[in-house]
């Protein structure tokens, strides 16, 4: 009787294992998926100047002393122009031996070369081009680029988002009503990564900026719109 008993118990289970599988497959082919995109173009408020200082000497010693004369003159004009010592921060610091090409067999250190990297961060962008020209006239000699982006990145990765969510909602709704059917509760939902809200140019010629450093006229940057953009993968229910 037990033995009876236990088989229409397991049987029973069964069933119930078998009819929850079959009730996933059909909730599974009982929604629409769409992708939601959106791009919008946002004017940059921020400014990132990266350039740098690079000096010879005959020891390791002179080629540093050299190195932060002029690092420290650079930084001390940026401080003049109202660039507080939060917003410059050291991104690269090197110093490495030079070797003599004569020599086949026997690599031999003729001097050594120092260099020092800056960040500028530029919090109103008509000055870009003046701190570069500043920088260079203290005697900067690398130009890494410029990088532009927003202030609000968590505000506008969040509208961005929830924008592209509206317009895959947009889509399976269309879709919903094309096949007669009504657009229910997203149910899932996978979240891309918001692009764009950073742009770097690093175009512009080292010796642009030595003549405009010495007195022609004014480096001119531009940053124009950045191009943000942002993509949603959601599934909702069909009604």
């Amino acid at each position: 009787m037990r033995k009876t008993s236990k088989i229409i118990l397991l049987v029973v289970c069964f069933m119930f294992l078998m009819a929850g599988q079959v009730w996933a497959a059909e909730r599974e082919y009982d929604i629409v998926r769409a992708n939601g995109s959106v791009t919008r173009e946002v004017a940059p408020d921020t400014a990132f100047v990266n350039v740098g200082v690079t000096t010879q000497g005959k020891t390791a010693e002179e080629a540093r002393n050299a190195n932060a004369e002029i690092v420290n003159n650079v930084i001390a004009s940026l401080e003049n122009t109202g660039i507080g010592k939060e917003d410059i921060k050291t991104v690269g610091y090197s110093l490495r031996p030079e070797y003599s090409e004569a020599s086949k067999v026997k690599h031999i250190i003729t001097g050594y070369s120092m260099s020092y990297s800056l960040s500028v961060k530029v919090q109103d962008l008509k000055k870009v081009g003046a701190v570069i020209d500043q920088m260079f006239a203290d005697g900067a000699n690398v130009f890494n680029g410029v990088t532009f982006t927003v202030s609000n990145r968590k505000d506008l990765e969040r509208e961005m988002l929830a924008l592209a969510l509206k317009n895959a909602e947009e889509k399976a709704g269309i879709v919903a009503n094309a096949g007669g059917r009504t657009l229910g509760k997203m149910v899932l939902a996978n979240i891309g990564s918001v692009g764009g809200m950073d742009y770097n140019d690093s175009s512009y010629e080292t010796i642009a900026l030595y003549k405009s450093a010495a007195g022609a006229a004014p480096t001119q940057i531009m940053a124009g719109n950045l191009k943000v953009s942002a993509d949603v993968d959601a599934a909702f229910e069909l009604l």
